[in-house]
């Protein structure tokens, strides 16, 4: 039987002042498929253009996987960083960060889906 988990979440945080966590998806030394990941933008400042990041440790020391920029108001406000199954062993570390000040304290929202291996 296969054990399917839906993370989902808000988090208002300084999104300008610094790269911030959004969400740790999976556990250390837990193997995991991550099927989605889509993030929520719709809150922040029109033409604002927000970073996602992602991070895992690669034996044992945790390096940035991937990095995507999307714009508020040109982009769609649910943006797809993972539309597809990847493999995950270890917790991976999802940050957010925007390029404009009033976006401070906003809320970004996200879901994704993970599947138990």
């Amino acid at each position: 039987v296969d054990e399917w988990l839906v993370a989902e979440g808000t988090e208002s945080k300084n999104w300008n002042a610094a790269e911030q966590d959004l969400v740790s998806l999976g556990a250390a030394a837990t193997k995991r498929k991550l099927h989605s990941l889509i993030v929520d933008i719709s809150q922040l400042t029109a033409a604002a253009s927000i970073t996602i990041r992602l991070y895992m440790k690669v034996n044992g020391v945790e390096r940035k996987l991937y990095e995507q920029t999307f714009v508020v108001g040109t982009d769609t406000d649910g943006c797809w960083v993972v539309n597809g199954t990847i493999g995950i062993h270890d917790a991976l570390r999802v940050t957010c960060q925007s390029d404009d000040a009033t976006d401070d304290g906003k809320a970004i929202a996200y879901t994704a889906m993970l599947e138990a291996m």
